[in-house]
């Protein structure tokens, strides 16, 4: 398994949170995933997918507490968008997905074991994965956030505590933001956690069963339209399934 190893670190001083990971081991994982399993994903939007996954992936462990997200990007002039999953295990599953083109919205689905599901909407105003994780801390949480990732799948979030102050980041390029929360956090900065984030779907047969006899008795027949036998893909990750009509 391709495990990536995330962190979440106090910067005193400023009152700053500061969470940096490299997404390259989930990367790794996203096309062995698909080799797996035979998924040839559209080709396009796919390195913003591929961002994505660094920029949820530090939104989570930005969290004390495990949630599970889900984050779901249409941008605006665009006919595809993304959905990414991160669960409270540390499992990250996600797609690109077809939109309506001039939509622009990005829905974020969040949820605490044991708790109800908390969805939050809000018209983007970029096309870039990074900017929309920014937009969405801003809208919907009040709070005040700095993100980057590079190439590389380098990525840092940097989030203001109650009373904490962006003054010392504020002149810093993206480049150099990530160089200086690496090399704090590589100096003596103060580890809170670390947390280990991989790239897998919770999909089986049995989850797929479950969609397909939970639908009403109506909805079933549409589906089935005569057939014995169906193929159905998991809306997460691609992954198809056969699903066979008992007789």
């Amino acid at each position: 398994m391709n495990l990536a190893h995330y962190y979440r670190h106090l910067w005193e001083e400023p009152g700053l949170m500061v969470i940096t990971g490299n997404s390259a081991e989930i990367i790794k994982g996203y096309h062995a995933y698909n080799a797996r399993y035979r998924i040839s994903p559209p080709p396009e939007e796919t390195g913003m997918l591929e961002t994505l996954f660094c920029a949820a992936g530090l939104a989570a462990v930005s969290l004390a507490e495990r949630e599970s997200w889900g984050w779901s990007l249409s941008f605006p002039g665009s006919s595809t968008g993304l959905f990414c999953a991160v669960e409270p295990e540390g499992m990250i599953s996600g797609r690109v997905i077809t939109t309506e083109r001039e939509k622009g919205t990005a829905v974020v689905q969040r949820q605490k074991p044991g708790s109800e599901m908390v969805q939050s909407s809000f018209t983007l105003k970029s096309r870039l994965p990074v900017k929309a994780v920014e937009q969405y801390f801003e809208a919907s949480e009040q709070n005040l956030v700095r993100m980057a990732v590079d190439k590389n799948g380098d990525g840092v979030l940097v989030h203001a505590l109650p009373g904490g102050k962006f003054e010392k980041i504020d002149a810093l390029t993206d480049t150099e933001l990530i160089a200086t929360c690496r090399e704090m956090t590589e100096n003596g900065l103060k580890k809170l956690e670390e947390v280990l984030l991989f790239y897998e779907c919770r999909c089986n047969d049995e989850m797929i069963l479950n969609m397909i006899t939970r639908l009403p008795e109506n909805q079933r027949k549409s589906l089935w339209k005569g057939q014995t036998e169906l193929e159905i893909e998991c809306p997460r990750c691609f992954r198809k399934f056969t699903i066979h009509k008992k007789q």
